[in-house]
C-alpha cells in the first residue's frame, strides 16, 4: 500500500477543532427518551410527579387558608354586628325602662296628688258636715229650750192692744203663708211681730199646712211656728188637728205627691224635735205617718226618697242614726259630732227597727232587679248573637228598665250610708260559651228565673216572628223559575196516568214482560215535543234538537265550574247572615242564580 501522506498540522488542528465543536453540539442538543438512560428517565418523572402533587397541595393550602381567613373574618364581622346589635338591644331596653320609670314615677306622683286632693277635700266636707251638725244642734236645741219655756214667756194681753188688729193686714199676711220661702224669712218675722193674730189662728195654721213647701223652706217654717207658739197658746193644739185630718185625707189618695210627702214627714219631725209638739204628740204622728209609707212602699219601693229625705236630716235626732260617711269622718280626722240627746233611746228605737225592715226589703227588691237585668243582658246577647240586632221597642225597655235599676242601686247605696247597713253582694255574670250558640237549649232546664219566655220555646215574639213569618219567594223571584216545577208536576201527572194504565193489566191478571216494562219506560222518557213532530221535517227537527243539546251541555261543562266557585263561597257566607235582611237577600240570591237538584243538596249539608 502506498504510503499515507502526512495531513499537515494546520488540517489536523482544524479536524480537531470540528470534532470539539461536534462534541460541543451533542453535548448542548437535548438527549431523547429514547437516547437517554432507564435511570435518569424514572428520575424525572418522579420529579415532575413530585412536584405536580407539591403545587397542588399549595394551591389547596393557600385556598383553605383564603377560605379560613374569610369565615374568619365574616365571624368577626358577624360577632361585631352581635355586639353591636346587643349593645342597641341593651340601650333600647334601658332607655324603654328608664321611660317605663318615669312613667310609673308620673303617675305615681299624679296619683300621690289626686289623693291629697281627694284626702283634702274629704277633709273639708268633713270638717263642715262637722261644723253644720254642731250649727243644726245647738239651733234646735235653742229653738226646744225656747219652745218647751213659752207657757211660761208668753205676753200678757195688754200687749195685744199694741199690735194690728186689722183684717187687710192680717188676712195679706195669713196668705203670705201659703207660699213661705227662705228668702221671706225675716219679711214674715217682721210682719208677724207688728200683728195681732189671736183671731187669726186657725186661717194662719191651715195656710201652714197647704204651703207647698221644698226641702230648703222648712227651716224657715218651723221658725214661724216657734214664733206663733211662743206667743199664741192655742196654736200648737190647732197646728196638731189639722195635721192629723191632712194625714187623713191622704190616705184616700191614690197617687200622694211624693215632694209633699217629703216635706211634710220632715215638717211635723221639726216640729217635734224644736219642741212645738209634746215629743209622744209628734213621735207617734211621725211613726203612723212612716209606717204607712213604709208599709205602702215594700214591693215596689217608689217613695224610697222620702225614707232617705227623713234619715238625713231627722235620722240623727228621731231615730238615734249615726252615717257611716259621719262614722269614718270622725274616725279619719279625729273629729266630735254632737250626740243624739234630744230624744231619749228608748223612743227612737221603734224607728230604727222600722227604717232597718225597709232597708231590707229595699234589698231584696234591688237583689231581684239586679237578677232580671243580668238575665235581660244575656238574652240580648243571644239575640244579637244570632239576628245581628235588637228591636227598637226591645232596647227602649232594657234602656229604661237599666236607668230605673241604676237610681234603685243608688238610693239603696245612700240609705245603706245613712243607716250604716252593707250593700248587698250583686255579682255580674261572665258571658259563656254557651250564650254564644245559634239558639235556644231547651232540653237543658235551666235555673229558676233564668229564662222567662211566655211563648213556649221563644225568647220573646221577635224571636217567633223571625222563625216563623218566612217572605214568599214567589213574590221576589221571576215566575219563569218555576217552570221546571210546573213541568215535573205534568210529569207525574202524566206518570201517574200511565201507572194507572199500566195497573190494568194487573187487574185483568196479564204479566207484562220485563222488556216490555222496560221499552215502556224508555218511551215515557221521550219529550213530548218530539212525539209532536211530522211529515218529513221529524228528521231535520231531531237534528237540530240533538245539536242543540250538545251545544248546551257543552256551554253547562264550560259554566259549571264558574257555578260551583259561586256556590262555594255563597256558602261560606251563609255563617255571616247574622239578621232577617241577610237571611232573605241570601234565600233571593240562591233562588235566582244557583237553585239547582246539586246545590240545593250542598246547601241542606252545609250547616252541618
Amino acid at each position: 500500500m502506498p504510503a499515507e501522506r502526512k495531513k499537515p498540522a494546520s488540517m489536523e488542528e482544524r479536524e480537531s477543532l470540528l470534532n470539539n465543536k461536534e462534541k460541543d453540539c451533542s453535548e448542548r442538543r437535548p438527549v431523547s427518551s429514547r437516547e437517554k438512560p432507564k435511570d435518569e428517565i424514572k428520575l424525572t418523572t418522579k420529579k415532575e410527579v413530585i412536584k405536580v402533587p407539591e403545587d397542588k397541595k399549595k394551591k389547596l393550602e393557600e385556598d383553605k387558608r383564603k377560605k379560613d381567613d374569610k369565615e374568619r373574618k365574616k365571624k368577626e364581622e358577624e360577632k361585631v354586628k352581635a355586639e353591636e346589635e346587643l349593645k342597641k338591644k341593651e340601650e333600647e331596653e334601658k332607655k324603654k325602662h328608664e321611660e317605663e320609670e318615669r312613667k310609673k314615677q308620673e303617675e305615681q306622683v299624679k296619683r300621690q296628688q289626686e289623693e291629697e286632693a281627694a284626702q283634702l277635700k274629704e277633709k273639708e266636707e268633713s270638717v263642715q258636715l262637722h261644723q253644720e251638725a254642731w250649727e243644726r244642734h245647738q239651733l234646735r236645741k235653742e229653738f226646744r229650750s225656747k219652745n218647751q219655756n213659752a207657757p211660761d214667756n208668753r205676753p200678757e194681753e195688754n200687749f195685744f192692744s199694741r199690735l194690728d188688729s186689722s183684717l187687710k193686714k192680717n188676712t195679706a199676711f195669713v196668705k203670705k203663708l201659703k207660699t213661705i220661702t227662705e228668702q221671706q224669712r225675716d219679711s214674715l218675722s217682721h210682719d208677724f211681730n207688728g200683728l195681732n193674730l189671736s183671731k187669726y189662728i186657725a186661717e194662719a195654721v191651715a195656710s201652714i199646712v197647704e204651703a207647698k213647701l221644698k226641702i230648703s223652706d222648712v227651716n224657715c217654717a218651723v221658725h214661724l211656728c216657734s214664733l206663733f207658739h211662743q206667743r199664741y197658746a192655742d196654736f200648737a193644739p190647732s197646728l196638731l188637728q189639722v195635721w192629723k185630718k191632712h194625714f187623713e185625707a191622704r190616705k184616700e189618695e191614690k197617687t200622694p205627691n211624693i215632694t209633699k210627702l217629703r216635706t211634710d214627714l220632715r215638717f211635723i219631725a221639726e216640729l217635734t224635735i224644736v219642741g212645738i209638739f209634746t215629743d209622744k204628740e209628734g213621735l207617734s204622728l211621725i211613726y203612723e205617718q212612716l209606717k204607712n209609707i213604709i208599709n205602702a212602699d215594700r214591693e215596689s219601693h217608689t217613695h224610697v226618697s222620702v225614707v232617705i229625705s227623713f234619715c238625713r236630716h231627722c235620722g240623727d235626732d228621731i231615730a238615734g242614726l249615726v252615717p257611716r260617711k259621719v262614722k269614718s269622718a270622725a274616725e279619719k280626722f279625729n273629729l266630735s259630732f254632737p250626740p243624739s240627746e234630744i230624744i231619749s233611746p228608748e223612743k227612737q228605737q221603734p224607728f230604727q227597727n222600722l227604717l232597718k225592715e225597709y232597708f231590707t226589703s229595699l234589698t231584696k227588691h234591688l237583689k231581684r232587679d239586679h237578677r232580671e237585668l243580668q238575665n235581660t243582658e244575656r238574652q240580648n246577647r243571644r239575640i244579637l248573637h244570632s239576628k245581628g240586632e235588637l228591636s227598637e221597642d226591645r232596647h227602649k225597655q232594657y234602656e229604661e228598665f237599666a236607668m230605673s235599676y241604676q237610681k234603685l242601686l243608688a238610693n239603696s247605696q245612700s240609705l245603706a250610708d245613712l243607716l250604716d247597713e252593707n250593700m248587698p253582694d250583686l255579682p255580674q255574670d261572665k258571658p259563656t260559651p254557651e250564650e254564644h250558640g245559634p239558639g235556644i237549649d231547651i232540653f237543658t232546664p235551666g235555673k229558676p228565673g233564668d229564662y222567662d219566655l211566655e211563648g213556649g220555646i221563644w225568647e220573646d215574639e221577635d224571636a217567633r216572628n223571625f222563625y216563623e213569618n218566612l217572605i214568599d219567594l214567589k213574590a221576589f223571584v221571576p215566575a219563569i223559575l218555576f217552570k221546571d216545577n210546573e213541568k215535573s208536576c205534568q210529569n207525574k201527572d202524566s206518570n201517574k196516568d200511565d201507572c194507572k194504565e199500566a195497573k190494568e193489566p194487573k187487574d185483568n191478571k196479564e204479566v207484562p214482560n220485563p222488556d216490555d216494562l222496560e221499552l215502556e219506560l224508555e218511551n215515557l222518557e221521550i219529550n213530548d215535543d218530539a212525539l209532536e213532530l211530522e211529515g218529513g221535517d221529524e228528521a231535520e227537527d231531531l237534528t237540530k234538537k240533538l245539536l242543540d243539546e250538545q251545544e248546551q251541555e257543552d256551554e253547562e261543562a264550560s259554566t259549571g265550574s264558574h257555578l260551583k266557585l259561586i256556590v262555594d263561597a255563597f256558602l261560606q257566607q251563609l255563617p255571616n247572615c247574622v239578621n232577617r235582611d241577610l237571611i232573605d237577600k241570601a234565600a233571593m240570591d240562591f233562588c235566582m242564580n244557583m237553585n239547582t237538584k246539586r246545590n240545593r243538596k250542598k246547601l241542606v249539608r252545609a250547616p252541618l
